[in-house]
Order: structure tokens, then C-alpha cells, then sequence
């Protein structure tokens, strides 16, 4: 006997990224309890900066500075956009992006010195990257990529808890 073949109609993309929703959110249910209450609010900073071979300057945070230049190997780093916002934990914040993206973070929680984030980077309707991570409090992680202007963006998500350090230790 063969094997049977299933035909049907394709899924709708809105379903899939609903679909993708739903599951995200029933990982982050099923997972390990992480400690969340550090603080009512952390701290989400999102810069991106223009990286080209336009010209040899770096106009951009200056603790971004080691990190770009051993990853990247442009000549020149511009700020081309900073936000900082204290977001509730579990409550999502949008920040719209240059070319019309805009990327969501949502503060999951906080472990083992980390905090942990769902972000997705959209564009239009399509989800470009769904994503979990769990960040060094007060850490960064870069995003690059989308081609923009004369070179591309790099993205830098940051994140920390608001306590102040002598607060930090049990």
C-alpha cells in the first residue's frame, strides 16, 4: 500500500503569526518561575545607529563603542535614534525603528543576575525575528542587519533592573 497524501490549503500568514503569539506566550506560562518583582519596572534602552564606510567617525553612545568596533567593520557609527523606558514587567513596549520597522520587548522577568525578554523585530505586518533573551542586567544585545541610507542599522537592546546596586545584594 502507498502512503497516503494529505492535500489542503495553505495556512494564512495571520494565522501563523498568531499561532506563533499563542505559543510564545504558553512557553513563557509552562517555564520555570523566575523572580520578577526586583522591582516594579526595568529599564528598556534601544539605540540604533547607521554603520557605513561614509567617513571615520563615531557619533554614537560611547559604551557602545568596544562592541561595535571588534564586531563591526565600518568606518563610521552615527545615533541615528535613542529610547529609554521604564516598562512594567510582563507589559509589552513598542518602539518604532527607522524604515518603518518597529520592534516589541516585553520584560519576562529576572534570574540568575539576567533579564529576560521577548522581542520581536516587525516590519509591516511580517514578524522579522521572535526571539527570547535573557540579557546581563544592565547588558546589551546588537541587532544588525537592515540595510538603511548608505550602510545598515545596528540595533542595541538594553536592559536593567532600576534597583541601585547596594540594593542588589541579599
Amino acid at each position: 500500500m502507498g502512503r497516503a497524501q494529505v492535500i489542503g490549503r495553505s495556512v494564512p500568514p495571520s494565522l501563523l503569526i498568531v499561532s506563533a503569539y499563542l505559543a510564545l506566550i504558553g512557553a513563557v506560562a509552562g517555564a520555570e518561575e523566575v523572580t520578577a518583582a526586583r522591582d516594579d519596572e526595568v529599564e528598556v534602552r534601544i539605540d540604533t545607529v547607521l554603520a557605513s564606510n561614509t567617513g571615520t567617525s563615531f557619533e554614537a553612545p560611547a559604551a557602545l563603542r568596544q562592541p561595535f568596533v571588534g564586531l563591526f567593520h565600518y568606518s563610521s557609527y552615527r545615533l541615528v535614534q535613542g529610547e529609554e523606558r521604564r516598562v512594567a514587567w510582563r507589559r509589552e513596549a513598542e518602539f518604532l525603528l527607522p524604515g518603518g520597522r518597529y520592534l516589541v520587548v516585553v520584560p519576562r522577568g529576572y534570574k540568575d543576575g539576567r533579564v529576560l525578554l521577548n522581542v520581536m523585530l516587525i516590519a509591516g505586518t511580517r514578524p522579522l525575528i521572535n526571539t527570547a533573551l535573557a540579557l546581563k542586567d544592565h547588558g546589551v544585545f546588537l541587532l544588525a542587519g537592515p540595510h538603511y541610507q548608505e550602510g545598515i542599522l545596528v540595533i542595541a537592546i538594553g536592559a536593567g533592573t532600576t534597583l541601585q546596586a547596594s540594593a542588589r545584594t541579599p
